[in-house]
């Protein structure tokens, strides 16, 4: 899989790698949960953004490995397989009371023009990280993704939309749990996302326009742009 040296698979690794390092402390001392994480799940603090969705193969291996860890960390929050997706452009971010704006179809004709510029790519699965308050599978992709995200970001600025980013996104990882209190069994839960663990790859050929919820489980899907 070519990309650019900037976003290579070694660069993810140890961008992975580090999330998971810098939090191994707080994660054993329990990690640090939402008190107000239901805020986030529902439809109070919503978002528009461009993201990919996973693919029912991938998505599969997520669940299947997201039971597992159920059974290690039950308290936590676990997305449904439906929710499972990459963010490739959070272009409004999340903000409490939030409305879909009046305009968002100059959004969606932003994301389609974009969109048709970019070939589909592909997208590996491999390996878990972890903050001290999230868990997610790490993402290797194509540059692609940087090109559509450049382009996303320049194309938004030419048309005089706001862009309103959380933070610069680079990384194309699955977040599928996040930590509501405390980990149960944190020695336990790090030995068990420790070990090496492939969950396919994917072929991304479109990109979904969304406003939803910071987990995903409200949303209105507003467009689905193909790839060139």
């Amino acid at each position: 899989m070519h990309q650019s040296e900037k976003y290579s698979h070694s660069f993810l690794f140890r961008h992975y790698a580090s999330i998971l390092e810098n939090n191994r402390s707080i994660i054993l001392e329990g990690g640090n949960g939402r008190i107000d994480f239901t805020d986030y799940a529902e439809d109070k603090i919503m978002s528009v953004v461009a993201l990919i969705r996973i693919s029912p193969q991938v998505s599969s291996r997520i669940a299947a490995f997201e039971e597992k860890l159920k059974a290690i960390e039950p308290d936590m929050y676990f997305y449904e397989p439906q929710d499972y997706h990459i963010t490739a452009l959070d272009i409004l971010k999340g903000e409490r009371g939030r409305k879909l704006p009046d305009n968002i179809d100059e959004y969606a004709e932003a994301v389609r023009f974009c969109s048709s510029k970019i070939k589909p790519f592909e997208i590996s699965f491999e390996g878990v990280s972890a903050s001290d308050s999230a868990v997610m599978v790490c993402g290797y992709y194509d540059e692609a993704l940087e090109q559509l995200r450049e382009m996303l970001r320049a194309e938004l600025k030419h048309r005089g939309l706001t862009l309103d980013e959380r933070y610069r996104t680079f990384s194309s990882h699955v977040t599928f749990a996040r930590l509501c209190s405390k980990y149960a069994n944190p020695e336990k839960f790090l030995s068990f996302i420790s070990k090496p663990i492939s969950f396919g790859t994917m072929t991304v050929s479109s990109i979904e326009l969304c406003f939803h919820s910071w987990c995903d489980a409200q949303k209105t899907v507003i467009a689905n742009f193909p790839l060139s």
